[in-house]
């Protein structure tokens, strides 16, 4: 994977050499706060093969992906409520 698209703070976007697979994170604004918005896109071609192998792998991959954000989140989350200041009292 290499990177393709490198927008601090907005966009990264990797893809594989021959192209056919491109994952982008996107941080998107979003009822004051943002939105970590994570798409893949395989090219797996027509023939049985590769198509069969894509049909195994994204169960997986769903659920790698899915705890890789959720983590992301708690981090994030937990970085935001360490630099809020302290209520005044």
């Amino acid at each position: 994977m290499r990177i393709r698209v490198l927008e601090p703070e907005e966009a990264l976007v990797s893809s594989s050499d021959d192209g056919r697979w491109v994952w982008a994170f996107v941080l998107a604004p979003d009822a004051g706060g943002t939105r970590l918005i994570s798409r893949n896109r395989i090219k797996s071609g027509s023939s049985l093969g590769p198509r069969l192998g894509l049909a195994v792998m994204t169960p997986g991959s769903w659920v790698m992906e899915r705890k890789m954000l959720n983590g992301i989140r708690e981090r994030a989350e937990r970085l935001r409520h360490q630099s809020e200041p302290a209520p005044a009292g």
